[in-house]
C-alpha cells in the first residue's frame, strides 16, 4: 500500500505501509502528522529521542547518557533528574535566592552535534511548567556547552531581548517581557532575529508540545502542539555553526522554586 502524506516540511511524499503496520518514508522511518512528527535514525537521518526512562538518574557537569547538567549557586537548584514516572521524564528545580540565570539557573544541553546547513534540522519536545509568574525559559538550539547561559532572554525593557548566545534558535517565555507569551526568538552570528510574539501563554502544569524546524538557510518554522506559528524566521541561525539542543530556565523573584518537565527531546536532521 502507498500513499501520499506530508513530509518535515510539508512536501507531498510517497509513504508504504509495511505488512508489520511500520510506516516507511524514502530515506527513513517517521510518524506522526505535520508539525508533530518524529523521526527514527535512518542511513539518510540522524535522529535522537529521548524519553527519560529511568531509575532516579540525577545528571551533572559529568556527562551521561549524552546529557549535561548545570546549575546556579543557589543551594536551591537541582540539577535535572530522571523520574521513575511511567511514560518518563526529566525534571529541572530553579533557585530562589535572585534573578539571575548565574545563581537561581538550570541548564540542560547535549553535544554540539547539530547544523542548520545539514537539512531538515528539527528540535521537538514536550514541556510543563510548575509555575508560570516570575520565570524565564528558553528551549530549542544553542552554540556552546562550556558554561550556564541563558541563550536569549528579556531585556527588561517593553518587549525587547537581551541575546546572550552568538547563535540560538527556540521558543522564550519570560515574565520579564511586557507580554508573557512564548516568544519565538533566533540570533545568527549576534544580529538578532526579528522576536515573534506567539500569542500563546504556557498553563500551569500542562504539557505542551513546542517544534522548530530549521532549513539549511538558517530560517526557522515553529509549532505549538502540531501547529504552525506564523511564517519562517528568516536569519534565525547561522547555518554552519555547530549546535546542540538546550533547555534553559531561571527565577526572576526571590521566591519560590519552580520546576521544568521534560516528557521527551526529539532532534533530527540529514545525515551528511
Amino acid at each position: 500500500m502507498v500513499r501520499a502524506v506530508t513530509s518535515l516540511h510539508g512536501k507531498a511524499i510517497g509513504l508504504a505501509q509495511q505488512p508489520d503496520g511500520r510506516l516507511i518514508v524514502p530515506g527513513g522511518y517517521v510518524s506522526g502528522e505535520h508539525g508533530n512528527q518524529i523521526s527514527l535514525p535512518s542511513p539518510s537521518r540522524v535522529a535522537f529521542f529521548d524519553d527519560f526512562l529511568g531509575a532516579g538518574q540525577v545528571f551533572s557537569t559529568t556527562i551521561a547518557d549524552g546529557w549535561r547538567s548545570r546549575k546556579g549557586s543557589d543551594g536551591g537548584c537541582v540539577d535535572w533528574t530522571v523520574t521513575p514516572a511511567v511514560g518518563g521524564t526529566v525534571i529541572g528545580t530553579i533557585g530562589a535566592t535572585t534573578a539571575s540565570m548565574a545563581v537561581s539557573g538550570i541548564q540542560l544541553d547535549r553535544g554540539l552535534s547539530w547544523k542548520a546547513n545539514q537539512g531538515d534540522l528539527v528540535f521537538q519536545s514536550r514541556i510543563k511548567l510548575s509555575a508560570i509568574t516570575n520565570i524565564a525559559v528558553f528551549l530549542g538550539f544553542t552554540d556552546q556547552t562550556a558554561a550556564l547561559e541563558m541563550p536569549i532572554q528579556s531585556a527588561a525593557s517593553v518587549d525587547t531581548l537581551t541575546t546572550n548566545a552568538t547563535d540560538a534558535v527556540g521558543f522564550l517565555f519570560d515574565t520579564s517581557m511586557a507580554t508573557d507569551t512564548w516568544w519565538l526568538t533566533g540570533v545568527a552570528n549576534d544580529v538578532d532575529a526579528t522576536p515573534v510574539n506567539s500569542a500563546f501563554a504556557p498553563v500551569a502544569n500542562t504539557y505542551e508540545t513546542l517544534r522548530i524546524e530549521v532549513s539549511p538557510l538558517g530560517a526557522a518554522t515553529f509549532f505549538r502542539n502540531g501547529v504552525q506559528i506564523g511564517n519562517a524566521m528568516l536569519g534565525a541561525v547561522t547555518p554552519t555553526i555547530a549546535l546542540t539542543p538546550v533547555v534553559a530556565l531561571f527565577n526572576r523573584t526571590t521566591t519560590g522554586n519552580p520546576t521544568a518537565t521534560l516528557d521527551y527531546v526529539n532532534v533530527s536532521g540529514l545525515r551528511g
